[in-house]
């Protein structure tokens, strides 16, 4: 879980959900077709996402034909206009999405919002690492806080789409260690794969993604991994609070319908995938990506999508966040 209501400390109080237990699962209608959203570059978390999906509801037999679209851009603002735009009623489509989406909406402040699409599936968390070039003086995470501490501007931060959980992230860490806000630089990439091979020929000083996307280089070696947003290590990687720094984030994603559909429509969506998600060919999505099984539909998920806008909104603005 996202632990950002217990770091704004002092100036907000975010109610922290109550668990909703999972709707009851019944067989799914295996469908012809689906048109599926990715509104970022190949490469990244949502990419990953739905390929997993993709393969996932296939090899169960669950849907025959799937199409994939790429729409990026700005942590996903212009790919969920086009989506509203062009599938709204369309019972095939859905699009993925996420905590990144969110952020990305309380920086840019589009006139389409999540507001205008119908969450149906939350799937996974996601927890992020710090890493650094292999040649890095910077050798763990008090060393990054020192570092942010006293030349943050000397410092520069990759990751995802501005307003993005990575952003988030830098600047949930530089808020922790009483570094200056303002002074330290983030530089967004809307490809997974662009931004690992800057980080690796060295030309940011840090990285922060989901392990998944840094995986690679770190098992060759060409990246070091400094933390993990984990509330504990993971992955052999100590988390920020193990080494004296106060915040963790996790990064969800799931899948959305257009507007225009009825309930029964939204029904039939979140059968198909509490079964996907209940099947062994998904949970060796999960194994083999390292995410966490995050499920959640109906009402609870509608209520939750829509305390993540509120909440990035203010850690947008506490952060001093610009586009």
């Amino acid at each position: 879980m996202i632990d950002r209501r217990q770091w704004l400390q002092g100036g907000l109080a975010v109610a922290a959900l109550a668990a909703a237990p999972p709707l009851r699962a019944q067989p799914a209608t295996p469908r012809a077709r689906l048109k599926l959203l990715v509104p970022a570059n190949p490469g990244g978390g949502w990419d990953q996402t739905a390929k997993a999906v993709a393969a996932t509801l296939q090899a169960t037999k669950l849907v025959e034909r799937i199409d994939i679209e790429h729409k990026p851009g700005k942590g996903g603002v212009p790919g969920l206009a086009h989506f509203v735009e062009q599938y709204a009623g369309d019972p095939d489509a859905l699009m993925v999405g996420g905590l990144v989406m969110c952020g990305a909406i309380a920086l840019h402040r589009p006139a389409v919002d999540l507001a205008q699409v119908q969450p149906v599936a939350k799937l996974t968390t996601d927890y992020l690492v710090i890493a650094v070039p292999r040649e890095s003086p910077i050798a763990n995470g008090k060393a990054l806080a020192e570092a942010m501490r006293q030349r943050p501007q000397s410092l520069s931060f990759g990751g995802g789409s501005a307003g993005g959980v990575d952003h988030m992230l830098m600047g949930m860490v530089g808020r922790a260690v009483g570094a200056d806000l303002t002074a330290l630089k983030y530089v967004a990439s809307s490809a997974g794969t662009d931004f690992a091979a800057a980080l690796k020929k060295g030309a940011l000083s840090a990285g922060i993604a989901g392990y998944s996307e840094l995986k690679d280089g770190l098992a060759d070696g060409s990246l070091r991994a400094l933390a993990v947003s984990a509330p504990r290590g993971l992955f052999g990687v100590p988390s920020l609070r193990e080494q004296g720094i106060n915040t963790e984030l996790g990064n969800w994603r799931g899948l959305f319908a257009p507007p225009g559909l009825n309930p029964t429509a939204i029904a039939s969506w979140t059968t198909l995938l509490q079964q996907m998600a209940g099947s062994n060919d998904w949970k060796a999505q999960l194994d083999r990506h390292n995410w966490r099984a995050a499920p959640l539909y109906g009402a609870p998920l509608r209520r939750f999508v829509d305390d993540e806008q509120m909440s990035a909104r203010v850690v947008i603005h506490l952060l001093k966040i610009q586009s």
